[in-house]
């Protein structure tokens, strides 16, 4: 049995690996601190700073894994959390470049913009399967709005 269509974001094997080599120098800076034994202001900025992008660069290998889910009542978003755009409430949903990449964008009647975690189209070029999966979605619309 098939159950509704579900889009994951396909860049999140490249997202994965720099961030984990940026993870994994980032302990080792922190390690070399720790063996050197810097201490005192020097040492807190610096690890600090560190531990901020650290938790910056967990946030967005998160937001990597990200997916979309289209059900009857509308687009289910999982990323940081799990959100519904309801059918009835989308205006318009089209294409549009974002950060190096083709992204899926959402408006909403009351004017909110949302970009979709997936599908997208980054440098690994998936053309013709990203506007199957946009066509898609823009079908899963209009038959659940009773266009």
């Amino acid at each position: 049995m098939y159950g509704p269509p579900t889009f994951v974001n396909r860049n999140r094997g490249l997202l994965t690996a720099v961030y984990g080599v940026l993870c994994a120098a980032i302990l080792a800076l922190l390690a070399a601190m720790a063996v050197f034994g810097l201490s005192g202001i020097t040492a807190m900025l610096l690890g600090g700073s560190q531990l901020l992008l650290l938790a910056c660069m967990l946030l967005q290998t998160y937001l990597a894994w990200g997916y979309v889910t289209l059900t009857p009542e509308g687009i289910v978003v999982r990323d940081v959390r799990v959100r519904t755009l309801p059918w009835r409430e989308i205006a318009m949903i089209r294409t549009k470049p974002f950060a190096a990449r083709t992204v899926v964008e959402v408006r909403m009647a009351d004017g909110r913009r949302r970009n979709l975690v997936a599908p997208s189209l980054g440098r690994a070029k998936h053309g013709r399967r990203f506007a199957e999966e946009v066509g898609l979605i823009q079908h899963w619309w209009a038959y659940c709005r009773g266009w």
